[in-house]
Parts: C-alpha cells; sequence; structure tokens
C-alpha cells in the first residue's frame, strides 16, 4: 500500500476550457493534434489545418488527454519547450497543471503506468475499460508525492530507460525497405539474404546469356480474378496482395469469397505457379512468391499476376529467387506506372520484358536453389529471434515502469 494520502486528480489538474480561433487555426499559426501514440504518449500533429470537429485549445504545459482511449496510454504532455499552443478535437481535454504539486513529466509518465490503471479501475464504473472524460479523470483519488520524490522517481526510471534504449539500438534501425518488405527489426538478417542473392545475379551473369521471362514461359501471363471475397466468406480461398510481402507466401493472408463465383480451372493455382505483384504500393510491385499447397484449391486475387515456367529448363525456385535479384528489381522500377502515389502497376509487357538467364545447368540452379533456402531459414530464423527480443524488451520497459510506480 501507499505511504502517501490520496488526492482527488482534480487538485493538481484543472480542466482547460478555451477553444482557438478560426484564423489561428486555418492560417497554420495553431497547428491540429493528430493523435497521441499509445506507445510513448508522444503528440503528432496533421499536415492539414482543418477540422470537421470543433476544437479546444492546449497551451504549452498542458496535459492531453484522449477521452477514448486514455487507458490504452494516449495521454500525451505538450512541454513547455514547444514552439507554441496546439489544438486538439473535442475527443480530447487538456488540463493545466498544478506544478506547485506536481512535477510535468512525473505526472504524464504515472498517468500512463500499469499503476495507474489499476487504480483508476478500481474508482471508475465497471463498463469503462478505456473511455475517461473529464469528469472521470478529476475524481479519480491517487496517491501524490512530494515534488522531490517525484523527481527521485523519475531520475529511477530515466536511468533504466537508457539501458532498455541502448538494447534497442543495438537491434532496431531505421525503417528500412529490404526485399519487398519495410522493417526496422532484423534488417541485417535481410540484407544478409539481399547480399547472397546479389552473389547468385553476379555468379549467373558470368555463366550464361540473357533472355527474358517470355522464353520460358509455358503459357501466357494470368491476372487473378476479380469477385467480391470477405474475411468471414465461406467461397474459395483467395490470396491478397499482402500475401507476398517480403517475397515468399503466406498462406494465412487470405480472404474467401463471397456466395459462389464462376472460376476456370486456370483461375486456380497450381504447384510450382509464381504469383507476382503486378499492382501495390510503389516499393512492393514485384513481389512475389511460389505457390507448393494444393492444386485447385486456392486462387489469386487480381492485383497478382501467375506465372507458370517450363521446369524442364528452369526450376520454378530458381525462377522466384532470380525475380528477387537486384537486377530484376531494378528492371520492376522502371516498368512501373501510375497516376496515384499508393498503387502503381507494372504491365504484362514489363513482365514479360524480365531480363532472365538461359541454358543454366541444373546443377548450378539446384546448387544456388539449396544454398538460398539455407540462407532464406537462416535469416528467417534471425529476423525472428531479433523480433522476439524486441518484444522482451518492450515489456522490460513496462515492468521497469511498474516497480518505479510500486505502491503508487
Amino acid at each position: 500500500m501507499s505511504d502517501f494520502s490520496l488526492v482527488p486528480l482534480g487538485e493538481v489538474l484543472y480542466p482547460r476550457d478555451e477553444a482557438p480561433t478560426t484564423e489561428a487555426v486555418l492560417s497554420g499559426a495553431i497547428p491540429i493534434v493528430a493523435k497521441v501514440r499509445f506507445s510513448d504518449g508522444g503528440i503528432e500533429l496533421r499536415d492539414s489545418s482543418t477540422s470537421r470537429t470543433e476544437l479546444i485549445m492546449v497551451r504549452r504545459g498542458d496535459l492531453l488527454v484522449s477521452g477514448i482511449n486514455a487507458l490504452k496510454g494516449a495521454i500525451g504532455l505538450h512541454p513547455r519547450s514547444a514552439p507554441g499552443d496546439i489544438a486538439a478535437t473535442i475527443h480530447y481535454s487538456a488540463y493545466e497543471l498544478n506544478e506547485d504539486m506536481i512535477v510535468p513529466r512525473y505526472i504524464h509518465e504515472y498517468l500512463r503506468s500499469p499503476a495507474f490503471r489499476r487504480r483508476a479501475a478500481s474508482q471508475l464504473p465497471s463498463g469503462i475499460k478505456t473511455e475517461l472524460k473529464a469528469k472521470r479523470l478529476v475524481a479519480v483519488k491517487v496517491p501524490i508525492p512530494s515534488r522531490a520524490e517525484q523527481g527521485r522517481r523519475l531520475l529511477h526510471l530515466d536511468a533504466r530507460n537508457r539501458l532498455v534504449d541502448a538494447m534497442v539500438a543495438r537491434r532496431r534501425g531505421e525503417s528500412t525497405m529490404v526485399l519487398g518488405r519495410r522493417i526496422t527489426v532484423g534488417i541485417e538478417a535481410r540484407h544478409l539474404l539481399a547480399a547472397r542473392l546479389r552473389e547468385m545475379q553476379m555468379d549467373i551473369l558470368t555463366r550464361t546469356t540473357m533472355g527474358a521471362l517470355e522464353d520460358v514461359l509455358i503459357e501466357g501471363l494470368r491476372h487473378g480474378p476479380s469477385f467480391p471475397c470477405a474475411v468471414d466468406g465461406e467461397g474459395t480461398p483467395v490470396l491478397m496482395p499482402s500475401a507476398t510481402t517480403g517475397f515468399g507466401l503466406d498462406m494465412t493472408k487470405v480472404m474467401f469469397a463471397v456466395a459462389t463465383p464462376e472460376l476456370r480451372e486456370l483461375d486456380y493455382l497450381s504447384p510450382g505457379d509464381i504469383i507476382f505483384a503486378r499492382g501495390n504500393k510503389p516499393d512492393q510491385v514485384g513481389n512475389c512468391g511460389l505457390f507448393e499447397g494444393d492444386p485447385d484449391s486456392v486462387t489469386f486475387a487480381n492485383l497478382f499476376m501467375r506465372i507458370r515456367v517450363n521446369s524442364s529448363s528452369i526450376e520454378p525456385w530458381f525462377a522466384q529467387y532470380w525475380l528477387m535479384t537486384p537486377m530484376v528489381r531494378e528492371h520492376v522500377r522502371r516498368h512501373t506506372k501510375g497516376t496515384g502515389p499508393s498503387i502503381q502497376k507494372i504491365n504484362g509487357q514489363g513482365v514479360r520484358s524480365i531480363p532472365l538467364p538461359l541454358r543454366v545447368s541444373r546443377g548450378v540452379q539446384d546448387w544456388w536453389i539449396d544454398h538460398l533456402d539455407q540462407t532464406r531459414l537462416l535469416a528467417g530464423r534471425l529476423e525472428a529471434l531479433m523480433t522476439k527480443q524486441d518484444l522482451d524488451l518492450a515489456v522490460l520497459r513496462q515492468r521497469s515502469a511498474e516497480e518505479i510506480f510500486s505502491g503508487l
């Protein structure tokens, strides 16, 4: 139990009842809050200066609380060092702080902690899970240590967080697109596979002459069918564009046909088929994966092209890996076009003209397939390990806050 007396938050948080002027908002002088992050309580601002809802004023030094997601961590602190005041929609509440009693950073960290969530849950009506409107927040009674004690606890929290930050930094980098997937954790593992694909490309280019993908096709490229589908549909499973994110084929990324669409035999995938993203976000066009499931059981979304190669001249897995090489990725980038930034496409001629080595011996193909299979498996294990470590560090950070606010 806490050694500190309980004080209603209304004694240290004073609801601010101000609205910004329309002119100040439209001119951009007072920017609008886009969101308060659950992860760290950081405040993000909109690029636009328009709003369909009423706005409140958030002064420098104010605490900003999401009325809907406060108990999920959406509580921000607009620092006194900020360049100016900001505005937020009426889904938020702003509070001036009684700095004679509380250190701003302390109350920000405490209100986002599990200790506060437990205390609030014990005093709020049982139906409230995450919503925390002003009248309920100010009524919650919490222990308020002295400012000196608040400062001491913050020092301990900062020291622990620095250690966790250092460990996270060794495992996480800037968001980077590597082999068709944007990642921050496990970048080195993905770069390992990318390096081996580059080596394969250099080796094959010294061994043989180049042709095009159309030279090894046993039938024309085929778009996936188009029909309504849903997560809870009961018809044929449909592989969605996200199934090839990062290359490979994630068979869990499916939706299901609604009703019973008319599908032809060629609309279904067969083992050895490669599905190729002809339309997607610009840096994901060309992502592809090799299907190894049961024949005539799964179809594919319209934004895919199905590629069937002549397996007597080129192994499907060799073709799959070749489509991941830098040479092919650059070809796809040059042939990808679109009128909008979100979805761009490559046409059939752009795919058919993809440069492809011809008459590579079966022994060389098998060697590279085996080698890249092992590298892909190793990279996957490393990436999974680093992702698990990243999650463990997030838990460690939460436990640090738990201990710092223990008894409060």
